[in-house]
């Protein structure tokens, strides 16, 4: 059996404390980008689940990871299933054998700014980052 949620920073076997955190922020953001798509505001999802709009942010952030129950909610409240949440993700098996460098799961979000010049400079930063620990 496989823990995805570790209680502190230090690394559990292969798989980390701070992998856990992108998940959570990963889902998050599909979230957000799904709840967008179909014009709600926090607060509408807040009201629905009985929450607070504040606890909705911080679902969004990652701040707040999501229990099961509560995102098989949100799913049908956004009329999707909940594997939605975690589409664009690297597969478990990367994650678990440390294959997969935070960047790679951080990544492909890049490429939805709006900016161009902004997505090169980010780009260019992040591989001068990634050469230099190579040195």
């Amino acid at each position: 059996m496989v823990l995805l949620h570790a209680t502190s920073s230090q690394e559990s076997g292969n798989f980390s404390a701070r992998k856990a955190d992108l998940i959570d922020k990963h889902v998050g953001q599909r979230l957000r980008d799904r709840r967008r798509s179909l014009d709600l505001s926090q607060q509408d999802i807040a009201q629905i689940l009985g929450i607070s709009y504040q606890q909705v942010q911080k679902y969004e952030c990652g701040l707040n990871r999501i229990s099961a129950g509560r995102l098989f909610m949100l799913g049908h409240i956004m009329r999707v299933q909940v594997s939605y949440f975690y589409e664009g993700l690297p597969p478990a098996e990367e994650m678990l054998s440390g294959r997969i460098d935070t960047s790679e799961i951080m990544l492909p979000n890049v490429d939805t700014l709006p900016n161009a010049n902004i997505r090169d400079a980010l780009s260019d930063l992040v591989r001068a980052i990634r050469d230099s620990k190579m040195m």
